[in-house]
């Protein structure tokens, strides 16, 4: 049975992805990543900030890996992590949360429960 708390997560991270993909939307179609991405790595914290970014995501998809039951769904979710970013993350987060039936154990160690 899902709680509140539980309730509130699943809604942010609902919420969380629509955001980002529409973030997204807009950067590609508003502005030239290329010439925006050029500026931001010219920059000691631009490249610092890539580098803390991606280890996020490293650290993020290693818990993928541990709580997935295939092998094959892990290897999968590692281009979707590193390229689609924290919109990939939320919605990983929101299909953990919305598969779990509510047992939030069952959210943080999948198959390892």
């Amino acid at each position: 049975m899902e709680n509140k708390t539980y309730r509130f997560f699943k809604y942010f991270f609902i919420v969380s992805t629509l955001v980002f993909f529409i973030l997204i939307l807009y950067g590609v179609i508003a502005r030239d990543i290329w010439a925006e991405g050029s500026v931001i790595l010219s920059v000691y914290w631009g490249v610092f900030t890539f580098i803390d970014i991606y280890f996020i995501f490293f650290v993020f998809y290693f818990w993928i890996v541990y709580r997935e039951k295939s092998i094959l769904w892990s290897v999968v979710w590692f281009p979707l992590i590193m390229g689609g970013g924290a919109l990939t993350i939320a919605l990983y987060c929101f299909i953990a949360l919305a598969t779990s039936k509510g047992d939030m154990r069952k959210v943080l160690l999948g198959r390892r429960l």
